[in-house]
């Protein structure tokens, strides 16, 4: 019951993010608005199952690894039900590949810095198994790729936009940095600004380089990499 309320209050914030948004853009569309909210809802729903039902559960070890699959797999469900095509996703290839590059090097010169300033203890294989894939394929697929292409109205195979969205990348940095300081439990709130916080500040460039290059590759390595750098920063700080 509690995941299922938390991913409530997340489609309720979502939603009233796109109507922010829809002031600055006016792009996106009530409905458009309303689809965001329901996709980000059932992400944070599906990924949580695994911690709902332990039948669900299907990989076992310390990290989510059936939850983000779950998240992948209706990922490509959303993107075939609602026509989105490659370019809207950023499944596209990449442009600018130099800036592309520069980018993923600064999110790996964040990500120690952040692992310097956290200490988050020596990693064990699993660890630094799950950060290298997990966290950049399905987080960024859902809130760089697939997100903002509904807020957008990209459905029914419509191209991605020229520009850069900047209220939508608002829109979806402010749900990625809520959607990890945010929890529910036993009929209380809780909400922990510095797990938001930083993800916050990271999904920013992560937004503009998917729409400055087009293609979501420097967002996906540069996030999977970032997690690493933080993991063996904290274990080679200590």
């Amino acid at each position: 019951m509690d995941v299922l309320t938390l991913s409530l209050i997340l489609a309720a914030t979502a939603f009233l993010l796109g109507l922010l948004a829809k002031i600055v853009d006016k792009r996106i569309l009530v409905t458009s608005a309303v689809l965001f909210a329901i996709y980000l809802a059932l992400d944070d729903f599906v990924t949580g199952l695994p911690n709902l039902f332990k039948a669900l559960d299907l990989i076992p070890g310390d990290w989510n690894w059936t939850g983000k699959l779950f998240s992948l797999v209706l990922s490509a469900v959303v993107i075939f039900a609602l026509k989105l095509s490659r370019d809207a996703v950023g499944l596209h290839k990449q442009e600018h590949s130099r800036i592309a590059w520069i980018g993923i090097a600064l999110f790996v010169v964040w990500g120690t810095c952040l692992g310097l300033l956290f200490k988050p203890g020596m990693p064990n294989a699993e660890t630094l198994a799950f950060q290298a894939t997990m966290p950049g394929l399905a987080e960024e697929i859902a809130c760089r790729g697939i997100a903002p292409a509904i807020l957008l109205g990209l459905m029914n195979r419509k191209p991605g936009v020229e520009d850069i969205p900047w209220s939508v990348i608002f829109a979806t940095s402010v749900m990625f940095g809520i959607w990890h300081s945010l929890s529910f439990s036993g009929g209380s709130l809780g909400f922990d600004i510095m797990s938001g916080l930083f993800p916050f500040i990271g999904s920013i460039p992560g937004g503009w380089l998917r729409f400055k290059t087009k293609s979501l590759f420097a967002p996906i390595l540069g996030h999977a990499l970032a997690n690493v750098a933080f993991h063996l920063a904290g274990w080679l700080y200590v």
